[in-house]
């Protein structure tokens, strides 16, 4: 078997969708595939990182997919009838070189930060650990994802995001939806409050039609008090997040407000649920609109050889 491995080319998408919806059932990487292929991070010098992505073909049939994005691999993939044949192992060797060339001393798996499949490798997924571990890959950090119901979940409905509104009007704060002229407040505000890469991810998640960021302000003085987002990265697959709410202006409701503002919005998407993902309090989560389902994942690391 020849095996030609090459850069995926963006005429290649309509193939590459086809492949992940058979490779990686469960995430949804058929309807992130440009994203993960082609769009940017967030890298630690705070410049964005353009991925690499590699095809391979066995003969004229795309067989898998792989990038690369700074220490991290995002995205790899084989045909399930393709298995067993290399492919797999020639798209890692080429995903780890790109990493090493990047400069880092080790590759992990997915959980890149401001865009990432996956905080890792679902655990339920014995199949991909153990292939991973039989090619020098330890298991790292786990992360948790909450699912919530979305349609037909009685407190995820537009009459009660208004009402959640109008609770935070009377404590002194306006709910709303962000727009671009929000932009440079909400950078530099979550950049310095919080990090470079939630800012990163609400400034993609702003740039959509309608943006998928809610605000809250203070109604006295329009200081940024709260804010959160949806979409921003696997957009189109109804994740939730980033979200905080500054210190001074905890324990008012606006997380509550603002979450079911975002969940409203994944409704009107015609989207079943909604991922919550790498989150803080469950106990939160489950209060307001109830945990639906559990995802755990790993994150796999490996060490490579200068």
């Amino acid at each position: 078997m020849s095996i030609d491995l090459r850069a995926v080319a963006r005429t290649d998408l309509p193939v590459a969708k086809g492949l992940l919806a058979r490779a990686c059932p469960g995430y949804g990487a058929e309807v992130v595939a440009e994203e993960k292929l082609f769009g940017p991070a967030l890298g630690p010098d705070g410049k964005e990182i353009t991925p690499v992505a590699y095809a391979a073909f066995d003969g004229d049939q795309l067989a898998g997919v792989a990038a690369a994005s700074g220490a991290w691999i995002r995205l790899l993939a084989v045909l399930p009838a393709a298995r067993g044949r290399g492919i797999g192992t020639a798209l890692l060797a080429a995903v780890e070189s790109a990493i090493a060339a990047f400069g880092a001393s080790a590759a992990r798996t997915l959980a890149q930060p401001g865009n990432y499949l996956a905080p890792g490798v679902d655990a339920r997924d014995a199949d991909t650990l153990g292939w991973l571990s039989r090619r020098g890959y330890a298991r790292g950090a786990e992360h948790h994802n909450l699912e919530i119901e979305v349609v037909g979940n009685p407190r995820v409905s537009e009459a009660r995001a208004e009402a959640l509104a109008r609770e935070a009007r009377v404590t002194g704060y306006e709910i709303r939806r962000a727009n671009a002229a929000d932009r440079p407040l909400l950078e530099r505000e979550i950049r310095e409050r919080f990090s470079r890469g939630w800012a990163f991810e609400v400034a993609r998640a702003l740039a959509f039609d309608p943006p998928g960021v809610h605000l809250a302000l203070r109604l006295a003085d329009g200081e940024l008090a709260a804010f959160a987002a949806h979409d921003g990265n696997n957009q189109g697959l109804g994740w939730f997040g980033p979200a905080g709410t500054f210190e001074a202006h905890r324990k008012c409701g606006l997380g509550a407000a603002l979450l079911v503002a975002c969940l409203v919005d994944v409704a009107r998407a015609g989207l079943p649920t909604c991922t919550i993902a790498w989150i803080g309090p469950r106990d939160f989560y489950d209060r307001v609109a109830g945990v639906s389902a559990d995802r755990f994942y790993l994150v796999m690391k490996k060490e490579l050889t200068p």
